[in-house]
């Protein structure tokens, strides 16, 4: 009844938000990559090739990001959100163009750098900054559009994949940013010059408070020079590297398992379901426990994932492969953002929270350029799980060394 009662009160707001984080999928991982086949085929690239140019577009992007994501705070939200979309729709139109390496390497950057990129950060930042005692709850209905678009876009896309050319689908896409996306967030901004006036009124009405606030709010440059902040680094890495890499090369999946497209793409459901379970579940286990503690379980999920995944071929992995990947990364989604106000503050969150974000773009696209070129170089399915298990079992041991820093206080 609170969620019903806080959705009525800002339903525009709050559908934004949502809206912003679906329409993401345009960009993220698990949907560009249902077309990997398509694209190194009109290409004549291999597994190694592409994950290249989709590696390297990635971090240019999250470059980018880094350096233009401060407009978000001076820019009219409604002036970003429409100049974002038009950089969406110019990226899905040029995939469709795509006839060499650069043009793939373009499209790739501006889908990543506007849809994944920017469109998750505006909402993210839109429900931080205009909700106060509820951003909680803001949040948790914005990160929902994340998980429907996990569940929707997958089926959506193998669909269009059986019916129409993947050219066309790009085209047709570029066009639903223009005719949809774009009127659709507009009408969602109603009354936004207000709302921004009165968020801007608070700011100046609490200067006087947040000077007078906690004295520990380390910067970011002192931040990166704490040995628990890279100590801590592995486990924050682990699962998003590791399901992206899976999510990307899930063609190859398929192809060496013998699993029907249809059937793991409508396992994107079960892998939503989980995620949005995971995220309420997280929220409520960080409140008691504390960002740490969660950190140190919500790795284990994947090991039985990645064991499974070496070792059989079963259509049942699938489901298993959803459910639990889905679950950690759920529980990632909450910790990700908790522990630094834990371990350093608030005030410099906007600054540790990015660089953290390119940490994670980097090593997670790097990950997907070395398996690649593994794949192109005979390696098993197997062998890699394993490695993942390994990657796994190192950062719960050094995450141990970092919460017996953190207790003894010698940092």
């Amino acid at each position: 009844m609170n969620y019903l009662r806080f959705l009525a009160k800002s339903p525009y707001l709050l559908s934004f938000g949502f809206g912003l984080n679906f329409f993401s999928s345009l960009g993220q991982t698990f949907y560009v990559s249902l077309f990997n086949d398509s694209i190194m085929s009109a290409l004549e690239i291999s597994h190694g090739e592409l994950a290249t140019i989709y590696g390297l577009a990635t971090i240019f992007g999250s470059f980018c990001m880094l350096s233009l994501g401060w407009l978000l705070d001076w820019v009219d939200l409604r002036i970003f959100v429409v100049c974002t979309s038009l950089l969406v729709s110019l990226g899905c139109w040029t995939l469709s163009l795509a006839n060499g390496v650069l043009m793939v390497f373009f499209s790739i950057f501006l889908l990543r750098f506007s849809a994944q990129g920017l469109l998750g950060l505006c909402s993210q930042v839109s429900m931080a900054r205009y909700f106060d005692s509820q951003r909680g709850k803001a949040a948790s209905v914005a990160n929902a559009g994340f998980a429907f678009g996990f569940a929707v876009f997958p089926l959506v896309g193998a669909w269009l994949l059986a019916n129409f050319d993947w050219r066309d689908i790009w085209r047709f896409s570029a066009l639903f940013v223009l005719i949809v996306v774009i009127p659709l967030a507009l009408f969602q901004l109603r009354g936004h010059t207000e709302r921004h006036r009165d968020y801007k009124n608070k700011l100046g009405q609490e200067s006087d408070a947040l000077s007078k606030g906690p004295s520990k709010h380390w910067p970011l440059m002192k931040v990166i020079r704490d040995i628990r902040f890279w100590l801590i680094q592995p486990a924050i890495l682990a699962v998003p590297t590791i399901i992206f890499s899976i999510q990307f090369h899930q063609l190859f999946i398929l192809e060496t398992k013998s699993w029907p497209m249809n059937l793991y793409a409508s396992s994107y459901i079960l892998y939503s379901l989980m995620l949005l379970v995971a995220t309420i579940l997280g929220g409520l286990f960080i409140d008691r426990f504390g960002s740490l503690k969660l950190l140190d379980i919500y790795m284990w999920p994947l090991l039985p994932v990645l064991l499974v995944l070496a070792l059989f071929d079963h259509q049942f992995i699938i489901f298993l492969l959803m459910a639990l990947s889905g679950f950690s990364f759920g529980l990632g989604l909450v910790a990700y953002v908790t522990i630094w106000a834990e371990l350093y503050g608030t005030r410099h969150m906007g600054a540790i929270r990015s660089f953290n974000v390119f940490l994670n773009v980097f090593f997670a696209s790097s990950i997907m350029v070395l398996t690649g070129w593994l794949i192109d170089k005979g390696f098993s399915i197997t062998a890699m799980s394993f490695g993942g298990m390994v990657f796994i079992i190192l950062a719960a041991f050094l995450l141990l060394i970092s919460k017996k820093i953190n207790q003894n206080n010698t940092i």
